[in-house]
């Protein structure tokens, strides 16, 4: 029962047009939208990364901001999917209300992960104690993390009216949105970096916070006229009201998926921190992996496209033929970046990282080659698997990729493994052993996806 919903909500909400024969240039249109707003959140954290290179001490700076980017996004993983739930299950004024009261609790739980985290020796616990980073990198860790606690409150108001104005249709303002966030945190960091001398981990949090904020305010005033709406509509009869429980079995599902892609990153920092070159891969990384996510933006974008526009055989077939051309172009892409001065010039004369991180850096962009193109097929796989309400599957392979990535990782380091390459080794495998589990569960369960089309003909 994973996802069913989500994809039931796309199949109900895509375009009525007629099904005719998909052309290669239409898939293209509808996923460019998708992409931009996909790399335009992408490259918020290099802009900062720019900023934290250009400060004091900033190998240990950058390991701190990396460090408490990923533990905040950890912290937040129960409210990251709640565009999904206000989305598929807001319909009218009574289960708006009870969502609404389900976003606000879940907001307060995090909110007090975070401030436990943040003023309380539970930060060293889990950073030193669990991952063994080093004690002066957790004390820069620490002033974000205060500046940050209630990042991932606002971030849940926001998803949450996220989805109440995609459930409309109004799908421009979430672009515009993150247009505005990427210029809030991009003018602050280089406002803060320009005209104090705050730390650049704490530059990074600050950045991050009131951008977050820039955006909830402005995705919560568009969404006025859709909420009022939602507020005027009443249940239908004999429309069984939402209660908690049934929200609860819909976004827990979903909030799991979301704590296992997590998690393969404090995995992966745990194996970097044992390395004899610790703080250097832990100032690395961050930067290899907004390079690798960078790349693999238009991949993520991808899914959506497939949910949307996979109405029958023909159209099936146009998709499979631009998932490989489109994942095929992005790695390319990544071999030409990788491979050639281009990394250089933007780790000197953008980033301005550290000369002695940048072999580290490109080692770990160039191992990560495949990754564009695995995360495309991932994208295309698990939107199959969720038209043909086969969705288990995706949860048991993240599992998976996600054991092998920390297997390699953790192993390749105490066989003597450089950690940088270790870690964006782990990363390749576990996709790459994560593709193959969907493509063997989408094979067995073709016959579902032929059931959805012709349903979708029925409707039509």
């Amino acid at each position: 029962m994973i996802l069913r919903l989500i994809a039931l909500q796309y199949a109900t909400y895509a375009p009525q047009e007629k099904r005719t024969a998909l052309s290669q240039r239409k898939v293209l249109v509808f996923w460019l939208p998708l992409a931009l707003a996909w790399w335009l959140m992408t490259i918020e954290s290099p802009v900062l990364q720019g900023v934290i290179s250009r400060r004091p001490d900033s190998e240990t700076q950058l390991a701190a901001f990396g460090l408490l980017f990923t533990l905040q996004i950890l912290i937040e993983t129960p409210i990251i999917m709640l565009l999904a739930t206000s989305n598929a299950l807001a319909r009218d004024r009574q289960s708006f209300r009870l969502l609404w009261r389900f976003m606000l609790c879940l907001n307060l739980l995090i909110t007090l992960v975070a401030l436990l985290m943040a003023f309380t020796p539970l930060l060293d616990l889990y950073l030193g104690g669990l991952l063994r980073i080093p004690s002066h990198i957790v004390e820069a860790t620490r002033p974000g993390m205060q500046i940050m606690a209630l990042w991932g409150a606002f971030i849940g108001f926001r998803r949450f009216h996220q989805g109440i104005i995609i459930r409309f249709g109004n799908t421009r303002h979430v672009g515009v949105g993150t247009v505005l966030r990427v210029s809030v945190s991009g003018g602050t960091a280089l406002a803060l970096g320009a005209l104090t001398n705050i730390a650049g981990a704490a530059i990074g949090g600050a950045a991050l916070m009131l951008a977050v904020i820039a955006e909830a305010v402005y995705i919560w005033r568009v969404a006025q006229p859709d909420v009022a709406s939602l507020l005027q509509t009443r249940r239908k009869v004999g429309q069984p009201a939402l209660t908690y429980r049934k929200a609860i079995q819909f976004h827990l599902p979903l909030a799991i998926t979301s704590l296992l892609t997590m998690l393969v990153h404090p995995a992966i920092e745990r194996g970097l921190a044992s390395t004899a070159d610790a703080e250097q891969s832990l100032a690395a990384w961050p930067v290899v992996f907004s390079i690798l996510l960078t790349m693999r933006a238009g991949g993520m974008a991808y899914q959506e496209v497939v949910l949307s526009l996979n109405e029958s055989e023909d159209h099936h077939r146009s998709l499979r033929i631009f998932t490989l051309r489109l994942g095929g172009s992005l790695s390319l892409f990544m071999l030409v970046f990788a491979f050639s001065p281009l990394i250089r010039f933007y780790l000197t004369s953008i980033l301005e990282v550290p000369g002695h991180l940048h072999s580290l850096i490109i080692m770990g962009a160039q191992v990560g080659l495949l990754l564009p193109l695995l995360t495309t097929l991932h994208s295309y796989f698990r939107a199959l698997l969720m038209l043909s309400y086969r969705t288990p599957a995706i949860y048991q392979a993240i599992g998976l990729g996600f054991v092998l990535t920390a297997l390699v990782v953790w192993g390749g380091i105490a066989l003597g493994m450089e950690g940088i390459l270790a870690a964006a080794l782990g990363l390749t495998l576990g996709h790459l052993v994560e593709l193959l589990y969907l493509y063997f569960a989408y094979r067995r369960e073709h016959g579902a996806l032929r059931l959805h089309w012709q349903s979708l003909a029925v409707a039509a």
